[in-house]
């Protein structure tokens, strides 16, 4: 809180940010005060949970916090990624929780454990994260009739969606809905379905044009990057869907090997403005490359070759030895998560092993763990069962974005 009198006199003021640097400043309290620079660059140092509870201090610290423009400065200056939650396996169809793994030095508290921000009898699910924002819908089982939300888990504010057109007076099929926020480029997010809800203009309308799409596209694992909406197959090119200008494209694929006659996803995500796309073949095995898309959309090149050899001799639940006695080649876990990091030395996987998660950095193949996995009501006597794959893991993104 500012003080009550402007005092003449020399103030030394010390912050501490996030991520431990120091700033440290000397001026007059009166010329903070009158300064709105000067001002912006002392909120910028400070948590996300400060500047929420700043925004009571007056109006004129309210517009400053909740000024666009200090959102897009202040992203620049965060790491993008806090945390991951994880959908819990549950033969429940609604309420479904969430466990946090925390990806900060300091551990905070989970941001929630099952979506409640709105009474909804049938529970709330996570359909995507996006640059901070979470689209979720309600989890009843008649898919026509869900209800849809924009949900932003640092500020607690939501807001629900109009009932899609499709949804009036005729039973249609929904295969999938997606939201894209760039917070970059504007405070406003879309929201894809055939139909697009825009949160500057408002209601849903029709996208640009009808198109016809293949039954192997996953639509409900889109991905936003680079101002568009990307969709993998199983078999030849995949889809991706250019938000701006409404028009529907073709994605590259790597070739599938010959003995093969599908992909076999085991990762599709983006981060830090970088789209990744990891298949693995075969037996399980823990040798695999995580590729990157070219921004031109011109192919996929191999960003790491990862060789998780290290994590199985000190995880060794890892190892399936009932699939074939004679061969150990068999190995339990999932991908959760491609972190990219602003220095590439540091970027990192979130690996799903037995009971825990794991960090494995992509460049010197150094791994810890970082969270204790409890297992679900009827796997608890199984030691190898896996909870989550890369659909069940959403980015935390801290944020001041208004929904």
């Amino acid at each position: 809180m500012p003080p009550t009198k402007r005092a003449k006199r020399n103030l030394t003021i010390t912050i501490t940010s996030s991520s431990n640097h120091h700033y440290q400043a000397s001026a007059s309290v009166e010329t903070i005060i009158n300064n709105d620079d000067l001002l912006t660059e002392i909120l910028l140092c400070l948590p996300i949970k400060s500047l929420l509870k700043f925004k009571a201090v007056s109006k004129h610290w309210l517009s400053l916090i909740s000024n666009p423009i200090f959102s897009h400065r202040l992203r620049l200056v965060r790491k993008l990624i806090s945390g991951l939650f994880v959908r819990r396996f549950t033969l429940r169809v609604n309420n479904p929780e969430y466990e946090f793994i925390n990806l900060e030095s300091n551990p905070s508290r989970a941001p929630f454990k099952s979506l409640t921000f709105v009474n909804d009898s049938y529970g709330i699910k996570v359909l995507q994260s996006c640059n901070g924002l979470l689209l979720c819908s309600s989890s009843r089982a008649y898919q026509p009739r869900r209800i849809y939300y924009v949900y932003n888990p640092t500020n607690k504010q939501y807001t629900i969606l109009p009932r899609l057109h499709v949804d009036r007076g005729i039973f249609r099929l929904i295969f999938g809905v997606n939201l894209a926020f760039d917070p970059s480029k504007s405070a406003h997010y879309k929201v894809i379905c055939i139909e697009i809800y825009s949160s500057k203009t408002g209601p849903w309308r029709l996208s640009g044009g009808s198109f016809t799409a293949p039954s192997v596209i996953n639509f409900r694992g889109g991905v936003f990057w680079n101002g568009a909406i990307h969709w993998v197959s199983t078999h030849g090119s995949s889809l991706y869907f250019d938000v701006d200008q409404e028009k529907l494209r073709e994605m590259p694929m790597p070739p599938i090997p010959d003995e093969w006659e599908e992909r076999r996803h085991q990762y599709f995500g983006e981060s830090r403005g970088h789209l990744h796309l990891i298949e693995i073949y075969g037996p399980c095995t823990a040798l695999f490359n995580v590729y990157e898309m070219k921004t031109d959309y011109s192919g996929w090149f191999v960003k790491y070759r990862v060789d998780l050899g290290g994590v199985t001799y000190v995880f060794p639940e890892m190892i399936r030895t009932y699939l074939d006695p004679e061969d150990l080649h068999y190995y339990g876990y999932s991908i959760l998560c491609v972190v990219r990091e602003e220095n590439d030395d540091d970027s990192y996987l979130v690996l799903h092993l037995p009971k825990k998660a794991v960090r494995y950095n992509l460049k010197d193949r150094t791994f810890k763990k970082l969270h204790d996995v409890a297992p679900a009501g009827n796997q608890a006597e199984d030691e190898s069962a896996l909870q989550f794959r890369w659909f069940d893991a959403f980015q935390y993104t801290e944020s001041l974005a208004c929904v």
